[in-house]
């Protein structure tokens, strides 16, 4: 089992980001730090070296190679959960003694944070967009969704949704649906292994959407309708 003050470190390390799952807005390049330094000191010099803060360090046997473009976008979900799973044992609060209970805690919620991240395509990329200094601007209306097919594409989907009576009806929306997700997700692998950020983050848009569609099948009743947001 791991030392709580080993565990703890790794877990603290990295950052909560909080995502919009069915935002339309793309996302606008910031420059904030991604590393904090961590000096050594000796007798006769002091270096400072840069260490990593990102939720890839906290599943080290499952993503040992990182976030991309060193590592893969696509990540072993199985092996990921037996991680999370493990690690989830040893940061239950009950372990700790009273004075490190909170801490505990709150190294607990942010592992949970970290594998429902990694653990979904879409926030998964949202937060490997933020981590190379993009983020969501919401209230920058220059940034609204200009691809016209994209849209009727997914009006249509809403327009099936709506009509439909029964759930026959919807096999086909939701097999093509599939099919558009993995297109995307296929093409964010590529996108984030060339590390070509511009175009990850006009396909994260896509996905979005698709996400949506799916929600919106996933909720749908006879004779409800379902709104897809937009």
């Amino acid at each position: 089992m791991l030392q709580p003050s080993t565990l703890q470190t790794r877990l603290l390390a990295g950052r909560v980001i909080k995502a919009s799952p069915f935002s339309q807005l793309p996302y606008r390049r910031l420059t904030p730090s991604l590393y904090t330094p961590i000096r050594h000191s000796s007798s006769s010099t002091t270096t400072t070296t840069k260490t990593p803060k990102t939720f890839y360090t906290l599943f080290p046997t499952t993503l040992p190679t990182g976030p991309p473009p060193t590592g893969p976008f696509t990540i072993n979900l199985r092996a990921l959960r037996a991680e999370f799973l493990k690690l989830q044992q040893s940061t239950h609060p009950d372990l700790f003694p009273p004075s490190l209970r909170k801490s505990a805690e709150t190294a607990s919620a942010q592992l949970n944070k970290a594998y429902t991240t990694l653990c979904s395509p879409l926030l998964r990329a949202e937060y490997l967009l933020t981590l190379r200094g993009y983020t969501d601007p919401s209230s920058d209306e220059t940034h609204q969704i200009t691809d016209h097919e994209l849209l009727m594409e997914v009006l249509e989907a809403n327009e099936v949704l709506e009509n439909a009576r029964e759930e026959g009806e919807l096999v086909e929306l939701r097999e093509r649906n599939e099919e558009r997700i993995e297109e995307c997700i296929g093409r964010l692998e590529e996108l984030f292994k060339a590390d070509r950020l511009d175009e990850v983050r006009v396909e994260v848009v896509k996905l979005k959407y698709w996400v949506n569609v799916a929600e919106g099948l996933k909720h749908w009743e006879p004779g409800k309708g379902v709104s897809l947001q937009h």
